[in-house]
């Protein structure tokens, strides 16, 4: 297979940022069924390697972008809402507020919107609100 020195630097660009993904980030669990007598499991194959689905590094850092550029967003709405309407509330409550509303959207697992709470609760220095934790 023949690469393009661009093509080399985006493996390694993605690799550095893969690696870089926190730990706490949680990753998809997907419960598969494959018809057939035979034991099977389901994997998707990326540069040689095999990831469960959804695990595979683009797929990975594509969901933590989504769920970065979130709490980026929440936390300037926190700050916000701690200033104006809401200022009568503890930083727990607003930020206990955002998780019900940000799951319904389904922009998110669950997992995942749990972890954005968390992330936003560090950006803002806030404590962490217990619903966030698994």
């Amino acid at each position: 297979m023949n690469t393009e020195p661009g093509d080399e630097l985006q493996d390694e660009s993605e690799a550095a940022l893969f690696a870089a993904l926190p730990l706490d980030f949680p990753r998809p669990s997907n419960l598969g069924a494959v018809s057939g007598a035979q034991p099977k499991f389901s994997m998707n194959r990326y540069q040689g390697r095999f990831y469960s689905p959804g695990c595979s590094p683009p797929e990975l850092l594509e969901r933590w972008n989504n769920c970065e550029d979130l709490a980026q967003q929440l936390s300037v709405k926190s700050l916000e809402s701690k200033a104006g309407k809401r200022s009568h509330m503890s930083e727990t409550e607003i930020l206990d507020q955002y998780l019900p509303r940000l799951i319904a959207t389904g922009w998110v697992s669950e997992p995942e919107a749990r972890w954005v709470m968390r992330r936003t609760a560090e950006l803002v220095g806030w404590q962490v609100p217990p619903s966030a934790y698994p």
